[in-house]
């Protein structure tokens, strides 16, 4: 069963009351071993571009290669709204996360590929 709800403020951007993160890997492989065994495993994570996992991990990776899209932000300083996670306010910490998502994106790049819809 599921259940919960779903909590906004109430102002013009309906801006988010919390963050859940599943952005502290620290390898691709990480990554694959969470979607190769938890909730509804994937029996091909193991194998796939980090691109074709989900539409979040895309949005991620086109994020790293700097590659933006109408319906993604530019850089943190475009998100609308009046919610950010507090560990992003600092840009040190901030830009040295995204230098390492950099790192995972390219190595993963480079060891399965991009999706067969970029090719």
């Amino acid at each position: 069963e599921v259940g919960g709800s779903l909590f906004q403020k109430e102002d013009e951007w309906k801006s988010p009351t919390g963050y859940h993160f599943h952005n502290f890997f620290m390898s691709g492989e990480e990554i694959r071993f969470k979607y190769s065994t938890y909730g509804h495993a994937d029996p091909y994570a193991r194998v796939k571009s980090l691109r074709d996992f989900d539409s979040k991990l895309m949005m991620a990776v086109m994020c790293a290669l700097g590659n933006h899209t109408e319906k993604t932000e530019s850089s943190f300083d475009s998100i609308a709204g009046t919610s950010r996670p507090i560990y992003y306010l600092n840009k040190e910490a901030r830009q040295a996360r995204h230098n390492l998502w950099q790192d995972i994106v390219r190595r993963d790049e480079e060891k399965y590929g991009q999706s067969k819809n970029d090719e």
